[in-house]
C-alpha cells in the first residue's frame, strides 16, 4: 500500500500530466480550426490569382497550367484543383490520393470542400475549382506530441526533485532527535541524569515525552536500587533470626525428650478413648474456653478432609466458619451449662457439604476443655424435601428459559449486528468508505493506524467476544430448560408401539391380560426422541396392568383388555391407549399429573410417574398427553398427541 506521501506525489504528476495533455489538445484544436477556417480559404485565393496573373500574360499553354496546378497541389492544404473552359470542359487537372472533380464543370459542382474563381483569358472566361485538404499534417501531431512528452517528462523529473528536497528538510529535525537519542543512550551509563533537547519547535513536543520516559526510567531505576538495599538487609535479618530459631528448636527438643514419658503412660487410656470416640457416626470436638479444639474423632477429620491429629489447637471458626454466626450460643452453652442444639445448619466446610443437626454439650468445670460438639448429618432425612425444591426450580427454569432467552437475544444480537456494521465502515476497500474519507480528510490508513495503537479493535474484539459468550449462555440455559440432549429423529408410531409392546410383555407378565393393537394402513411419521416415548407408553402399560390386576368387576364374564390405535387429528398423531379397567375417579383425575400424587400406599409409589411422563410430552415434544373416561365400560382412557411428521 503506498504512503500518504507517495499517493500525493503520485496524484500531482498525474495532475500535471493531465493539464499538459489537455494544453496539448486545445493547441491541436486550435491550429486545425485556423488551418480550416483561415489558411484554407486564403491559399486557394492566393493559388487563384497567381494563376489569374500567368494568364494575363498571355501563358495559356496547356503544359504550363498543368505544372503550375501539380505544384499548388504539392501544398498539405491544397488536395485537387481543376480548370474548365466557358462551355464546361475540364482543360487541365491535378490531385492527390482520390480525384473528387468530374470532367464536366456541372458535376464537380456538387463537391464538398470546393472553392471556385472565374478567371479571364485570351481563350476567354475560365473557371478554376480548388478542394480544400482541411485536416492537420502528420508531421504537424508528431511534432506537437513530442513536445508534449518532453514537457511531461521534465515536469514529471522536477516533481521528483522537490519531492525529494522536501522529504530532505522534513526529515533533517527527526535525523537530529535521533542523534540527541543515541547520544543520550550512549552517555546512560552516568550518574546524572540524561536529557534530550532539540530547537525545531515541531519536534520539542516529542522531545518533552521522551524526557518524560527518561526522567521515569531514572526514578525506577532508583526505586530498584533501593529495594536491592532492602532485601539484602531482610537477608541479615532473617540468616540471625534463623539461628536464634536453631537455638530455640534445640530447647524444645530437650523438652520432647522430658516429656516423651509422660505421653507413654497416658498413650493406652487415649488409644482407649480413640476408639470409643472414633467410632461414632457423628462428629465430636472437644472445645476449650477460646473455642480451640482439644480433641476430635476420626468422623470429623473424614468429613473436614484432613487427619485428626491436625487439627488439634486450630480454632473452631476457622474450621467451620459457618458457626460464627452462633458463637454466642457456644459461649452462652459454657456459662449456663446448658444444652443447645442448632437444627438445620448447612455447614459447606466440609470436603461435602452437610445439612446437620449440632448439639452443645458444657463440660465439668476444672478441665481445659468446656465444651463438646457433636454434629449430626441429616441430609438423608431432608433428601426427600430437597428432591421436591429441586423439581419445583427445574419446572420455574424450564418455564422462564424461553421468555429469557428471547428478551436477552433481541439487544444482544443488535450489540453483534451493529458492531459488524462498526468493522465494515472502518474497513478500507469499501467505496463508500474511501468516498466520505475523501470528503472529510481523513485517510483511512491513518485511521486504521490510529485504532490499533489506541487498542480500539482490540475492545470491539473483546465486545464481540463478551457478545458471543452471552449467546453461549443463552444457548446453554434453553438446552438445559429443554433437558434433552439427544437427536429427534423420523420414526413410524406403529414400529415404535410394537416395540414397546414386546418389552411390555417380558417386564410386565401380560399373559392374563388381552392386549390389542391396531396400526395405521400408512406410516405414521413424527419427529420424537424414540426412546422418550416408549418411556411413556411403558409407563402408561404399567399403571394399567397394575389397575386391572386389582380389579375385581361383578360380571364374571370380564376379561382385561388394554387396546392402542393411532389416530390422525388434523396436525396431530394421537396415540390413544385405553383399558377397561376402574378408571379413574373425576375427584382424583384433576391431580393425576401433578408431581408426588399417588393413591398408592407408602413405599409402592412416588407420584413422578405420570407428573415426568406429562413433561416429556408436552415440554420436549411440545405436544398433549390428556386423560379423559375410556368407552369400554368406564375404564381409563389416555391420549398423546404429537405432532405430525412430514
Amino acid at each position: 500500500m503506498l504512503l500518504a506521501r507517495q499517493k500525493t506525489m503520485l496524484a500531482t504528476v498525474t495532475v500535471c500530466a493531465l493539464i499538459i495533455i489537455l494544453t496539448t489538445l486545445a493547441y491541436i484544436a486550435a491550429a486545425d480550426r485556423v488551418g480550416r477556417e483561415q489558411l484554407a480559404p486564403e491559399i486557394s485565393d492566393a493559388f487563384a490569382d497567381i494563376l489569374q496573373i500567368q494568364l494575363t500574360h498571355n501563358i495559356t499553354d496547356l503544359p504550363t497550367l498543368q505544372s503550375m496546378l501539380e505544384r499548388f497541389t504539392r501544398h498539405f492544404q491544397i488536395r485537387e484543383a481543376a480548370l474548365y473552359n466557358n462551355h464546361g470542359e475540364r482543360l487541365s487537372h491535378s490531385y492527390r490520393n482520390s480525384p473528387l472533380l468530374s470532367a464536366r464543370l456541372e458535376d464537380s459542382l456538387l463537391t464538398d470542400k470546393l472553392h471556385q474563381y472565374r478567371l479571364s483569358s485570351p481563350r476567354g472566361e475560365l473557371q478554376l475549382l480548388v478542394i480544400s485538404d482541411r485536416s492537420l499534417p502528420g508531421f504537424f501531431i508528431l511534432d506537437t506530441l513530442t513536445t508534449t512528452l518532453f514537457v511531461v517528462s521534465i515536469s514529471a523529473l522536477l516533481i521528483f526533485a522537490l519531492y525529494a528536497l522536501t522529504r530532505r528538510w522534513q526529515k533533517r529535525p527527526y535525523l537530529q532527535l535521533l542523534s540527541s537519542v543515541r547520544r543520550a543512550t550512549r552517555d546512560g551509563e552516568k550518574e546524572e541524569a540524561i536529557t534530550i533537547r532539540s530547537d525545531d519547535p515541531d519536534v520539542q513536543p516529542l522531545t518533552n515525552a521522551l524526557n518524560d520516559l527518561l526522567w521515569q526510567y531514572d526514578q525506577r531505576t532508583l526505586n530498584l536500587r533501593n529495594a536491592h538495599q532492602q532485601a539484602e538487609s531482610a537477608r541479615l535479618r532473617a540468616t540471625r533470626l534463623s539461628t536464634e530459631t536453631r537455638q530455640i528448636n534445640e530447647n524444645l527438643a530437650q523438652e520432647i525428650s522430658v516429656r516423651r514419658g509422660i505421653e507413654t503412660q497416658l498413650k493406652n487410656t487415649q488409644t482407649l478413648l480413640d476408639g470409643i470416640i472414633n467410632a461414632m457416626p457423628s462428629a465430636l470436638f472437644t472445645l476449650d474456653a477460646q473455642l480451640r479444639i482439644v480433641q476430635c474423632n476420626q468422623q470429623a477429620g473424614d468429613w473436614l478432609g484432613k487427619q485428626r491429629q491436625q487439627l488439634t489447637g486450630r480454632h473452631l471458626l476457622q474450621l467451620i466458619p459457618e458457626l460464627a454466626p452462633h458463637a454466642d450460643l457456644l459461649n452462652a452453652a459454657e456459662q449456663n451449662s446448658a444444652v443447645h442444639k442448632l437444627e438445620r445448619l448447612a455447614i459447606s466446610s466440609f470436603i461435602q457439604p452437610l445439612m446437620t443437626d449440632t448439639m452443645i454439650y458444657p463440660l465439668p468445670e476444672q478441665q481445659q476443655a468446656k465444651l463438646v460438639l457433636r454434629i449430626d448429618d441429616v441430609s438423608q432425612r431432608l433428601q426427600l424435601e430437597e428432591i421436591m425444591v429441586h423439581s419445583e426450580k427445574m419446572m420455574t427454569v424450564a418455564g422462564l428459559a424461553t421468555g429469557i432467552a428471547h428478551e436477552i437475544n433481541n439487544p444482544l444480537g443488535a450489540i453483534l449486528q451493529n458492531l459488524q456494521n462498526i468493522r465494515r465502515r472502518l474497513q478500507p476497500g469499501l467505496s463508500a468508505n474511501e468516498r466520505v474519507a475523501a470528503e472529510t480528510g481523513l485517510p483511512l490508513g491513518n485511521l486504521e493506524l490510529y485504532l490499533q495503537q489506541r487498542d480500539i479493535l482490540q475492545f470491539m474484539d473483546n465486545i464481540q467476544q463478551a457478545g458471543e459468550r452471552a449467546a453461549n449462555i443463552i444457548a446453554n440455559m434453553l438446552q438445559f430448560s429443554r433437558s434433552d440432549k439427544q437427536q429427534k429423529q423420523r420414526t413410524d408410531l406403529n414400529a415404535l408401539i410394537n416395540n414397546t409392546l414386546s418389552i411390555a410383555r417380558g417386564d410386565f407378565g401380560l399373559r392374563h391380560i388381552q392386549l390389542q393393537f391396531s396400526p395405521t394402513e400408512t406410516p405414521a411419521w413424527v419427529e420424537c426422541l424414540p426412546g422418550e416415548i416408549e418411556q411413556v407408553l411403558l409407563n402408561l402399560l404399567k399403571n394399567s396392568v397394575q389397575a386391572l390386576s386389582e380389579y375385581q368387576p361383578d360380571n364374571s364374564q370380564w376379561q382385561p383388555n388394554i387396546h392402542l390405535s393411532i389416530e390422525q387429528r388434523d396436525q396431530q398423531q394421537v396415540i390413544v391407549l385405553e383399558d377397561n379397567g376402574p378408571g379413574i375417579p373425576s375427584t382424583i383425575a384433576a391431580h393425576i399429573f401433578e408431581p408426588f400424587y399417588t393413591t398408592k400406599d407408602v413405599g409402592e409409589g412416588t407420584g413422578l410417574g405420570l407428573f415426568v411422563s406429562y413433561f416429556i410430552i408436552t415440554s420436549h415434544h411440545h405436544g398433549q398427553l390428556r386423560y379423559r373416561p375410556g368407552r369400554q365400560h368406564g375404564g381409563a382412557c389416555f391420549e398423546i398427541a404429537l405432532p405430525a411428521g412430514d
